[in-house]
């Protein structure tokens, strides 16, 4: 099978080895890159036409042979896209130490790597006095779960997986059609047919216990369209019908609002006080409510009436539980100088 690697090795290869005086031939290229000889006299004849490299063959000596000397290749260089690429790419690989997925970025890495010649130098170090790269706490599947589900979607062959459904704490065989295996905020998960509620639904790729492929063909519902299917999503709950959502958030929570995109159907009402009102369409509304109640009282549910129903109980409940310490104790705020009772503490950000 011919090589599909780029051939910039092999290129500085051909021309260290004329630039030395050796004898060259086709079939020498061949062996020294692992290409067919027919790949080599393409190589031998992109140096001399594109790259415009003196490249002669002697019929007498039968090898190729530089005319001058002097020629030096074009010198690869990166675009400042290109090296930013590999040096998140290898930060990438860091965050996934000691997970399953370790040896094969890894392995990506070096593969890109060793495509470069000797001559090229990529010293990704230079870039860590300025920048980083942290993804959170990842929850890496279980390796061989995962290239089963990828083994299975390429072949369109169904899976079958040992599950454990969040919702319900329960653990099931299920029988799928893989769709799509996606990331999503850095967890993986596989959107795919399920017949016995005969529609696309979202599996955690950690939470599939096993899987094996079965020798039994699927195809993929012509009408279906990935982009579609997670459009009206707040994250990963999706419902069936979106609903409009307005959150009104005080002005010092407002500023960091309008920072972000936080769904494609969002806009932005800004209000006299500083603060604003955030409108968007979504299908879940699980999500949303989580969501909200990170910002405390910083943050009210306008519409629909539901969530604001449900975020309020959320609300009381999370008061009755701090109303009293585990010994039974009235628990209040610490004073502050003044005498107030001081609030929560809260990291700065400029």
């Amino acid at each position: 099978m011919p090589d599909t690697r780029p051939p910039v090795r092999r290129f500085y290869w051909v021309m260290s080895r004329l630039k030395a005086g050796l004898p060259l031939i086709a079939a020498d290229l061949a062996r020294e890159g692992g290409v067919t000889v027919r790949t080599a006299h393409r190589d031998l004849a992109f140096l001399r036409d594109q790259l415009h490299a003196p490249i002669e063959f002697d019929r007498q000596r039968l090898s190729y042979f530089l005319t001058d000397t002097s020629f030096t290749l074009p010198l690869i260089s990166f675009t400042q896209g290109e090296l930013l690429a590999l040096f998140f790419a290898e930060k990438v690989a860091r965050q996934y130490r000691g997970t399953p997925y370790e040896a094969d970025l890894l392995d990506g890495i070096r593969r890109i790597t060793a495509e470069l010649p000797e001559q090229v130098q990529v010293d990704l170090s230079t870039l860590d006095g300025f920048l980083s790269l942290d993804l959170g706490p990842l929850i890496a599947p279980d390796v061989e779960a995962f290239r089963c589900v990828v083994r299975a979607l390429g072949e369109r062959r169904r899976l079958r997986i040992r599950y454990t459904s969040l919702s319900q704490d329960r653990t099931a065989d299920r029988t799928v059609d893989p769709y799509r295996v996606y990331n999503l905020r850095g967890d993986w998960y596989l959107a795919a047919f399920d017949p016995r509620h005969g529609q696309v639904r979202d599996f955690a790729l950690h939470r599939i216990r096993s899987a094996s492929v079965i020798d039994e063909r699927y195809e993929i519902d012509p009408d279906f369209r990935f982009e579609d299917y997670s459009a009206g999503a707040f994250s990963i709950e999706k419902g069936t019908r979106p609903v409009t959502v307005a959150v009104r958030f005080a002005p010092r929570q407002a500023r960091w609002i309008r920072e972000r995109k936080w769904h494609p159907s969002a806009r932005i009402q800004d209000r006299k006080d500083g603060g604003c009102v955030l409108k968007m369409e979504v299908t879940g509304l699980g999500e949303v409510r989580r969501w909200v109640m990170q910002f405390g009282a910083e943050a009210e549910v306008l519409q629909p009436a539901s969530l604001r129903r449900e975020v309020a109980a959320e609300l009381r409940a999370s008061l009755r539980s701090y109303a009293t310490d585990s010994a039974g104790l009235t628990v209040s705020g610490p004073r502050t100088r003044g005498g107030r009772r001081g609030g929560p503490v809260r990291a700065r950000e400029v």
